[in-house]
């Protein structure tokens, strides 16, 4: 077994790639069409054998799979098409097979996956290894080695590391290897191919509140519904009054059931969605996520029908159809079971118990109120962060609690609300007076307007904004628009979280429960019942229409959202005259047609993305803190930007504009604070009135592919704190001293930058400074060391031969990552790195090592590599002759490649988790091992002196042990009793391991057991189909037969004849 196969359970930067390459066929890629799997392979290799039956099987599972035809392999680059389908594709299998290697195409295909998978988390890589061994492909040996060769001679020397590299780095990934998964098998291989494929696939849990009480009964009691395991379709209904708890019931039971199914799909806000885009969309979004694809909009309800009914019936599907309030939803996406795969299961949640009624659905569960205990522990929790409230306030909680009916989403509402005003008795007090002077029976906005109430004016004015029109949205847009309206954004968000009318989530993600966004609307509709056009807000999209279409707009209205989905509308400055005190616009599929100089004067926030490829005359909108134009087909030549006048704009985004070539004039926009100009493909140009916007503070120009220059006017920036060029063709980077607030400098990925001014030393404030992949870059300036303020450096595959000799100065440094195959020096000291914590070196030609390594033992910081407090990942120098490790001995993982590793070293490192060596002349580990009580990985591999291993720790989950030929004596592994993995094989002289017969529950598991020697006396093999197992290994006497993999990786080993 090869190396990577040793890594694989060590982690993914020492994981096993065992993968097959793939990468064509003639699937034409139409606009908006998103393929999910990219086969990248050698078209004369594979392509009517195994790739052919991989794409079909891929293709009848309802997976979206691209293999490119020959004929776009035109020219020495990749084209756009294949360029935009692997970027679409969520999954990329490079196929290696023998002559993989020899195609240029297939190297620059895996090169742009990886790219890819550098700049997207969600894109992944899983290689196949077809008729070679991962070894192969990451050394370039054999057929790998001769195809580099012919390379070197077609190709510059940069371009061919880089596609050594990129197998590489696929090598490190977790693959699937023929020979090993599949005994050969390419049957067998495949359908381990689709099932995982299916895996990562699959979405992710569902976000449920940390607080809970008193759920896992009623979860049991619905997976017990719909009883697991039938082959039926089966539809649940969830019912029970508004804020229960319903909907966060059916999250927590699709979260449990997810993995059974091969699709699923979650659509929430059916009520509000059906009534705002209509019942098509929402059929639009099912059908995108069973099928997995972007799905044009059906045009109507019919349409809808035909293709979940012809699309969906071959998959086993799971999904929650979340607050339906009305039949025709229910007949629109799951009219008839028959359309769903046979043991899909569907979970339907609503106020209406009459819709379950009509629908006969013949599984209800009706969600019942919490008991009084429950409620109170709930409403504590809030309140007092604790299951029970303070002695003073006991009674009052109870009363609390019972006044609010114990409806959970009041509980949390109230007791966040009065969580602030533990010393103030007469709040609580108060708050129950006002409950009881409510009805008995009063609706659930009644309870929730006692925390709306207690809110300033600002504070309402921005709920509102958020239950109309932002839920969802990002806070960082908003606040300008807020702030400039005097709402004082950053104090009345605080407030509106710990009140729990609104949540921040993924950062800077707005969320606001269905119930409080009812409640919003509901006061904004209490208005003017009758007349639109005198309430504040617009949300219905056919009402703002009608509204701007009759000109009937009033100085009432502040804001408007207009969705046209059947078909475009156009709106002229007439529409606007009446609204002088519109401050917010969303517009989609609107275009705008006039002059607009004196209309819109008090628009602070506006988003549009707009077909045209000008903008209307005149757009003086002197008030506007925020235009969003992204995905417009704005040309940046067709726009006068001088005759746009936006003297207040603080946020300007035109992210995926194709076909901007050219930057706006920034002398419109004195004020602008955030500049986004991401994945301006076609930009060039970035005007050099840049250099005006003293307010300027982020910059992002990532993957502006045609931009080779920036101006040298961005170095004089003083209040930029964010620069993102990532992949970017620019060769330098203007900085100079005036940037005295930048705090990260991103360029990853800019190929031809070739240097770093000395200049940088002047960027004292600077805390990230990201360089990875940037190849053309060999040296970096001394003045590194000035960097006071810097946290991370990371070099990862870039040029650098050595680091800074300046380097040590860095104090505040944590991450050092420079994975480097050109470094060839570090500096010798690195005392002053007293914070290091984290990187990912690997030194191949270093010539030594700081001899201060063994000092950097920092328990207070986190995990770390390398000269890190924690661990030490990859080091392998031909030229190192010692590492001297004994004083890390707070290391957690340790990982090591090469000869210069001295036993005693290891026997201090008591807190290790993680032990992998590889090629390590020792010819035992020390004794003292079997005391570590934290360690649950050992990996050795290679080491050709080891004789015997020691008694292992108790706390052992994986145990491999491969190619060690001297290997004659195995510690007994009888009190090893956590063991989930085992692989010992190709130790040749080994004779016995002694305690496998009191592991019973190794192999009950079904858990990896991989042995080619003999092992115990104890165990008989049985033959089985070969699908899951090579072997089955059953204890003798009366124990119960018990499955486990058992893979044989020699020819040259046999298991005895008593296990025959």
């Amino acid at each position: 077994m090869d190396d990577a196969n040793l890594q694989e359970s060590a982690g993914p930067e020492l994981g096993q790639v065992t993968a097959q390459s793939s990468s064509s066929s003639s699937v034409p890629v139409e606009p908006g069409q998103e393929f999910e799997v990219f086969l990248s392979f050698k078209g004369e290799d594979t392509r009517k054998t195994f790739t052919d039956c991989l794409y079909c099987c891929l293709t009848d599972a309802g997976i979206r799979a691209f293999r490119d035809n020959e004929e776009l392999h035109v020219g020495e680059e990749i084209g756009p098409k294949l360029m935009r389908s692997i970027e679409q594709s969520k999954i990329c299998i490079p196929i290696f097979s023998k002559g993989y290697a020899s195609s240029k195409w297939c190297l620059k295909e895996v090169t742009e996956m990886v790219k890819c998978m550098k700049k997207a988390t969600g894109h992944l890589i899983m290689p196949i290894f077809l008729d070679v061994t991962p070894d192969e492909v990451q050394h370039q040996t054999g057929c790998y080695a001769e195809a580099f060769c012919r390379h070197e001679k077609n190709y510059d020397l940069e371009t061919v590391q880089g596609w050594r590299d990129a197998l590489k780095e696929t090598v490190k990934l977790k693959g699937l290897e023929l020979s090993v998964v599949a005994n050969g098998n390419q049957g067998e291989f495949i359908k381990l191919v689709v099932a995982r494929v299916l895996r990562e696939l699959k979405q992710a849990n569902l976000n449920v509140s940390e607080i809970l009480v008193g759920i896992d009964d009623p979860v049991e009691e619905v997976v017990e519904l719909l009883e697991v395991g039938l082959k039926d379709v089966r539809i649940v209904g969830i019912w029970g009054m508004g804020g229960i708890g319903k909907t966060t019931l059916a999250k927590i039971v699709y979260n449990k059931l997810l993995d059974q199914f091969e699709c699923s799909c979650f659509l929430n806000d059916i009520r509000e969605i059906s009534r705002s885009k209509g019942l098509p969309s929402l059929q639009t979004k099912l059908a995108s996520g069973i099928l997995r694809c972007n799905h044009e909009e059906f045009a109507n309800v019919e349409e809808g029908i035909n293709v979940l009914k012809n699309r969906l019936h071959d998959r086993k599907t799971l999904i929650l159809l979340d607050d339906i309030d009305d039949i025709s939803q229910l007949k629109a996406l799951a009219s008839d079971l028959g359309w769903f795969g046979p043991g899909s299961w569907i979970i339907v949640t609503t106020r209406e118990r009459e819709v379950l009624n009509q629908f006969q659905i013949c599984y209800i569960y009706e969600v019942e109120l919490l008991s009084e205990d429950q409620a109170l522990e709930l409403f504590s929790k809030h309140a007092f962060g604790d299951a029970l409230p303070l002695t003073e306030f006991y009674n009052l909680s109870c009363n609390i609690v019972k006044r609010t009916g114990r409806l959970p989403l009041a509980l949390e509402v109230i007791g966040s609300f009065l969580s602030a005003y533990r010393g103030r008795m007469d709040i609580w007090e108060g708050t129950v007076e006002q409950l009881k002077r409510s009805k008995p029976n009063m609706r659930m906005h009644d309870k929730l307007m006692i925390s709306y109430k207690s809110l300033e004016y600002e504070q309402q004015q921005i709920f509102l904004d958020i239950a109309c029109f932002f839920s969802g949205a990002n806070v960082r847009d908003l606040i300008p628009m807020w702030d400039d309206c005097g709402f004082f954004p950053t104090v009345a968000i605080e407030i509106l979280q710990l009140k729990s009318l609104i949540r921040i989530r993924d950062g800077n993600t707005l969320w606001m429960h269905d119930q409080l966004v009812d409640l919003g609307r509901h006061i904004v509709e209490e208005e003017n019942y009758k007349e639109p056009e005198l309430r504040s807000r617009l949300w219905r999209s056919e009402e703002a229409i009608d509204v701007l279409m009759g000109e009937q707009g009033s100085s009432k209205v502040e804001a408007a959202a207009i969705s046209a989905y059947k078909g475009r509308v156009t709106f002229t400055s007439e529409c606007f005259k009446n609204l002088s005190k519109l401050r917010v616009l969303l517009l989609h599929g609107v275009e705008l047609d006039g002059t607009f100089l004196h209309f819109l004067p008090k628009l602070r926030w506006l988003r549009w993305p707009t077909k045209s490829a000008s903008l209307p005359a005149n757009l003086h909108l002197s008030y506007l803190t925020f235009l969003d134009l992204s995905h417009s087909k704005i040309d940046g030549d067709l726009i006068s930007w001088s005759s746009i006048k936006m003297g207040k704009l603080k946020i300007l985004n035109l992210s995926n504009c194709w076909k901007v070539k050219r930057s706006p004039d920034f002398s419109a926009f004195p004020a602008l604070e955030r500049l986004i100009l991401e994945s301006c493909y076609a930009l060039e140009w970035v005007d050099s009135s840049i250099g005006l916007l003293k307010a300027l503070k982020h910059v992002d120009m990532r993957y502006c592919r045609g931009l080779r220059k920036l101006p040298k006017q961005l170095g004089s920036l003083e209040a930029l704190t964010e620069l993102l060029i990532d992949e970017t063709s620019i060769d330098e980077i203007p900085i100079s001293k005036g940037m005295k607030k930048l705090e990260i400098l991103s360029a990853n990925g800019c190929r031809c930058l070739n240097g770093i001014p000395e200049s940088v030393g002047s960027l004292t404030k600077l805390k990230r400074l990201l360089l990875a992949d940037c190849r053309a870059l060999t040296k970096l300036p001394d003045s590194i060391g000035q960097l006071s303020s810097l946290v991370e450096l990371n070099l990862e595959r870039c040029g650098v031969t050595r680091l800074p000799r300046t380097l040590g100065n860095l104090d505040k440094l944590e991450v050092l990552a420079g994975a480097c195959a050109s470094m060839w020096e570090v500096p010798a000291d690195l005392r002053g790195l007293s914070n290091l914590r984290m990187e990912r070196l690997h030194l191949r030609m270093v010539k030594s090592t700081p001899a201060d390594i063994s000092r950097f033992s920092h328990p207070q910081k986190g995990v770390g590599t390398f000269f890190g407090p924690y661990s030490v990942k990859s080091l392998g120098s031909s030229t190192l002759t010692f590492l001297d490790l004994s004083g890390l001995v707070d290391l957690k993982e340790l990982y090591l490649r090469g000869d210069f590793l001295k036993e005693e070293c290891l026997a201090k490192l008591c807190k290790l988790e993680i032990l992998v060596l590889i090629s390590a002349n020792i010819s035992t580990v020390p004794k003292e091992i079997g005391a570590f009580s934290s360690l649950e990985i050992i990996n050795i591999s290679a080491c050709k002196e080891l004789k015997c291993l020691p008694t292992l720790p108790a706390s052992l989950l994986s145990l491999k042990v491969t190619r060690c030929p001297s290997l004659e004596r195995f510690p007994n592994v009888s009190n090893l009793k956590k063991l989930i993995e085992l692989l010992v094989h190709s130790c040749s002289v080994l004779g016995e391991i002694a305690g496998l017969a009191n592991l019973i529950s190794l192999f009950a598991q079904s858990y990896s057991v991989s042995i080619t020697r003999e092992v115990s006396k104890c165990f008989q093999p049985e033959e089985t189909d070969g699908m899951t197992c090579a072997f089955l290994l059953r204890p003798q006497g009366n124990r119960r037969p018990c499955q486990s993999n058992l893979p044989v990786f020699s020819a040259d080993t046999r298991l005895p004849y008593s296990y025959a």
